[in-house]
């Protein structure tokens, strides 16, 4: 269960938001239920952003998929696929 969720982000105001945006649809899910988070969950969550920011949600679910496969190989030797 994912009880506390930060980020360190450097950018425009759309990858600020797009990445708080993703700690707080992280916040108390499994990390099995974050792994679901998508782009297009956190553009939506944030009703939606400008064509040419889309791909800032892309950084959040990038960089939480990243962070889960991270714990996963320290600590249960697991590869997310």
């Amino acid at each position: 269960m994912i009880a506390d969720i930060s980020f360190l982000v450097f950018g425009c105001v759309a990858a600020v938001a797009s990445s708080s945006m993703t700690t707080q649809l992280a916040r108390g899910k499994s990390l099995e239920e974050a792994l679901q988070i998508t782009d297009k969950d956190i553009a939506d969550a944030l009703d939606g952003l400008p064509e040419h920011k889309i791909h800032c949600s892309v950084l959040g679910a990038s960089a939480l998929k990243n962070a889960i496969e991270n714990y996963y190989m320290k600590h249960r030797d697991w590869e997310v696929k």
